[in-house]
Parts: structure tokens; C-alpha cells; sequence
């Protein structure tokens, strides 16, 4: 796996049967994705099912449903595996195609109903009652219990709880609004379009930027957009936060570019993301040290101060924001280490809630960390920088773990290119299907194999599936660029050196 381009991307063929090796491996994504997955769990089925969500609600015949679908997953990896690989190889027009792929792919997941969340659902009750009835979905008064809609009346799950997402992320969900009417379906199809628009432009762009750094745009693009994880997360459950990640990622290519007017619009793109969704906050401040290298140690001692006296003012209910509009940030999911943790021990309520605490304070020290010491001298490494703080952020610090979230991590570490992140982000893709099959089906497991608390096993398999591919998978692939060694010296000399280079290339 790499992400380095040997001449021009996408010119000419290092391997001439790499265009056919890139056809056939998504149309069997693609038709994985339609005939395994959507006809069987569609949106033709009733309406409080798919308000429940839930894809064992559907498929309803045990360990045997379990089992085909896990097989078919191992597919649309393999499928995944081939795409990337005639990608990397290169053939002409690879960029093109890896868009045109994810169009496919993303059209064959749009029937299928949200498969294991119901997040959608109260999502498109959310847009209409932001645009129709005028009431704000982040706040108690906004619920769907509280507003009279033939959407909102269908919300089953969550019912009288508030959304988390930030005013630009249902301004944009209106977009679906004008050809939706009142059916329920059609809004929950228009919330899933927006979602797989925002997957295919968050891989484009992120294809852009990395032929500017040196890498293959079409492997980039198809490392996000073909991933059968974010093909089931966007396009199928119709998750938003690919919203909060096309801005994050335009951010990052407008903050490598040279000027201060490159730098507002990076400010503007980030503020984007952050009025999608607050996630990528937490990396804000590697721009600043990626800006300024002289004052790196103040930035790195300056966000971690600032975001512990943030996190003691929610935790004493000092600030403004409460519990409730937060979701899933103040929650302890089953679906991560942290919840094993809880479920051995019994940890509930106020325990819990300390254990959300402990896990913020360890993602400010991991991002003080990473903006201190790492490498900031490039586009890449800012890229690499960013993925390595959402990735151990969301693998160690994050209590509220679910696996879409793996879209705040993926677009940057296939960005960076280097090699660790990739097997990172592509085998935890396919390992954190483990915890949603195991979530899904955990009474019929239990059962017929007579394993007790199978999510926890599933959580433990699948954490240590990806640790084994980070260590395994490089070596596997000795032709991948290595990262570049940390040069020699004294600290004041590397900054004098990150400081020229970029001076150059504002120059340049």
C-alpha cells in the first residue's frame, strides 16, 4: 500500500491489465453492495423497521444471516484490496475512474435502509425542523417529540432527545428539502444522498491535494471512497459527518498553500467543519504550529491548557453547553475498549462520566504530544500530523467510539501516505465491522455458540486485528515510502530549517 505517484498520475499503465483488475474489483463491490446488502436490508420494508433501524431486525434467520454477511464484507474487502491495488499501479484516466467508482458504489447503498443506526432517521426530522417549523434540533425544545411532522412523528429511537450537530450541517441537509415532499422515505434517501455527495467530494479533494504533495490522487480518492466502511456508513446509513470531513479536508489543503489569503480561507473551511460537526476542533491547533514553528511549544502548552479548563468547565456545568446536545462525545459506547472497561466493571452513571473525563484529558496530552515533536516542515506532515492525533484520538481517548467516525481519521492518513497510517485506517475499516456484526446478532451468537458478552470479544478481536496490521502490514509492502527520519540536531536548528523551507516555497 503507498500513496506516492513514480511520474504522472494516472498517465500511462505500470501494469496494462490494471485498468481491468479496477473494473472488475468494483463491480463486485458494487454488486456486493447492491444484491448482498441493499435489496436484502431496502427501504421497502416497513416503515417501523426501518425507523428502529437495526439490520438483524431484517435479517431474521439467526447465525446463517450472520454468516452471510460477514462473508459478504470479507468480499467487498477483497474487492476494496484489488481496487487499490490497480489504483496504486496506475493506469490512464485512474482518477476519473475512482470517481466514477465511488458514484457506483455509492448509488448501490442508496436503497438499502440505515442498516445499524438509527442516527438518519432523526437526522431528516432534524433538517425539517430546523427549515419548516423554524425550531433549533440541538436543543431540548427542538426534539422530535415536541414538533408535529409526519418525519418527526416516525422517529422511534431518541425520540425526545436532541441532535449534536452544529446550524451549517442541517443548512446544507436542507439542500434535499425542495424534492423530498412529506414522505418519510424520500427525506431519509435525500439525507443519505447529501451524506455519499459529501463522501465523493471529501475523497476528490483529498485526491487533489495528495498529487500536490507528491502522492497519486486516484489511490488517495479511492482509499476513502471505495471503502466498504464508509460505503456503509454514508451512502447506506446516511451519517453527516462526511460534511464535517470534506470542510476539514479543504482546510488542510488551503492551510498548506502559500499567503495569508490561502490561511483565511483555511480559518473559513475549518470554521465550516466546525459548525458541521465539532470533531476535528481537537486537531485545530497543529495549523497554528504548522504556521508558526517558532511558537509550537507555546501553541501545543496553550491548546492543552486552554482545552482542560474547557473540559473542567463542562464537567462542573460551568459552560454554556449541557449534556444532552452533545451525544455520542459525552457517552461511553460498547463498540470500543472503553466500553469493555465499563461493562467488566459495572461502570455506569457518574463513573462513566469520569471515564468520558479521563479520556479527553489523554486526547489533550496525545495532541500536545503530536504538536510539539512531530515533523511539521510539509503538507504531508501536517497531513500524517493530523491523522496520527484523530486516529489515536478515536483508537485510545474516545470513550464515544462508533465506527463512522472513522471518516475524522481515513481522509488524512491516506492523504499523508505514510504507509502504517494506511494499513491502520484500511484494516480498522474492515475490523470494525466486528462490534456491528456482534452488536446486531449478539443474542444469536450467544446462543448457538454459547459465547457470553460477545461485543466484548468482538471489541478485543478487533483492536488487536488492527494493532497486528499496523506492525504486520509494512512489512509486507517493502516498496512503500517510508517516513522520512527526523533529522539530526539541535531543536532551534530544525525550526530554523522548517522555517526556510516554507519560506522558499512561499517564494516559489
Amino acid at each position: 500500500m503507498a500513496n506516492q505517484r513514480p511520474a504522472a498520475d494516472g498517465a500511462g499503465a505500470a501494469f496494462p491489465l490494471a485498468p481491468w483488475l479496477f473494473s472488475g474489483s468494483v463491480l463486485v463491490l458494487a454488486g456486493v453492495l447492491f444484491f448482498g446488502i441493499a435489496t436484502r436490508v431496502s427501504l421497502a420494508n416497513d416503515i417501523d423497521i426501518v425507523a428502529r433501524a437495526g439490520i438483524s431486525r431484517v435479517l431474521r434467520g439467526g447465525i446463517p444471516d450472520l454468516v452471510d454477511t460477514f462473508l459478504l464484507i470479507l468480499v467487498m474487502f477483497a474487492a476494496y484490496a484489488g481496487a487499490l491495488r490497480a489504483l496504486w499501479l496506475g493506469f490512464r484516466h485512474a482518477f476519473a475512474a475512482a470517481a466514477a467508482g465511488i458514484v457506483l458504489c455509492s448509488l448501490a447503498m442508496l436503497p438499502a435502509m440505515p442498516l445499524t443506526s438509527p442516527d438518519a432517521v432523526h437526522l431528516a426530522a432534524d433538517v425539517r425542523t430546523f427549515w419548516l417549523h423554524g425550531k433549533w434540533p440541538a436543543d431540548f425544545s427542538g426534539t422530535p417529540d415536541k414538533v408535529d411532522d409526519p418525519v418527526a412523528n416516525e422517529v422511534r429511537v431518541f425520540r425526545s432527545n436532541p441532535s449534536g450537530y452544529g446550524p451549517l450541517a442541517y443548512i446544507i441537509g436542507g439542500a434535499a428539502l425542495p424534492f423530498v415532499g412529506d414522505s418519510f422515505r424520500a427525506n431519509l434517501v435525500g439525507q443519505k444522498v447529501i451524506a455519499g455527495v459529501f463522501l465523493l467530494g471529501t475523497a476528490l479533494a483529498a485526491g487533489i491535494i495528495a498529487r500536490r504533495f507528491g502522492g497519486k490522487a486516484a489511490f488517495t480518492a479511492g482509499f476513502i471512497g471505495l471503502n466498504p466502511m464508509m460505503l456503509w456508513q454514508y451512502p447506506g446509513d446516511g451519517h453527516n459527518d462526511s460534511l464535517m470531513a470534506f470542510f476539514g479536508v479543504a482546510a488542510l489543503g488551503l492551510a498548506t498553500l502559500p499567503g495569508w489569503g490561502a490561511r483565511a480561507g483555511a480559518a473559513l473551511a475549518g470554521l465550516a467543519s466546525v459548525l458541521c460537526k465539532y470533531a476535528l476542533l481537537i486537531a485545530a491547533p497543529l495549523l497554528a504550529a504548522y504556521w508558526f514553528p517558532r511558537w509550537r511549544l507555546a501553541v501545543a502548552g496553550a491548546a492543552a491548557g486552554l482545552g482542560l479548563v474547557l473540559l473542567l468547565a463542562y464537567a462542573f456545568g460551568l459552560g454554556p453547553v449541557r449534556n444532552g446536545t452533545l451525544g455520542p462525545a459525552t457517552a461511553v459506547a460498547p463498540s470500543n475498549p472503553w466500553g469493555v472497561v465499563a461493562g467488566l466493571f459495572s461502570i455506569e452513571g457518574r463513573g462513566q462520566d469520569r471515564m468520558v473525563f479521563f479520556g479527553y484529558v489523554i486526547a489533550l496530552g496525545i495532541l500536545a504530544a503530536v504538536a510539539a515533536r512531530h515533523r511539521l516542515e510539509t503538507g504531508r506532515d501536517l497531513a500524517r500530523a493530523v491523522a496520527l492525533v484523530m486516529g489515536l484520538f478515536l483508537f485510545a481517548a474516545f470513550p464515544g467510539f462508533l465506527p463512522w467516525y472513522l471518516i475524522w481519521f481515513l481522509p488524512f492518513a491516506a492523504i499523508g501516505g505514510d504507509r502504517r497510517q494506511l494499513w491502520w485506517a484500511a484494516a480498522w475499516s474492515a475490523a470494525a465491522f466486528l462490534p456491528v456484526l456482534a452488536l446486531n446478532w449478539q443474542l444469536s451468537i450467544n446462543r448457538a455458540w454459547n459465547i457470553p458478552e460477545p461485543v466484548r470479544w468482538s471489541v478485543v478481536l478487533a483492536w488487536s486485528l488492527t494493532l497486528l496490521a499496523v506492525w504486520l502490514g509494512p512489512r509486507l509492502t517493502p516498496g512503500a515510502p517510508r517516513l522520512p527520519a527526523r533529522a539530526a540536531g539541535p531543536r532551534r536548528a530544525r525550526r530554523r530549517r522548517s522555517i526556510s523551507v516554507r519560506e522558499a516555497g512561499r517564494r516559489a
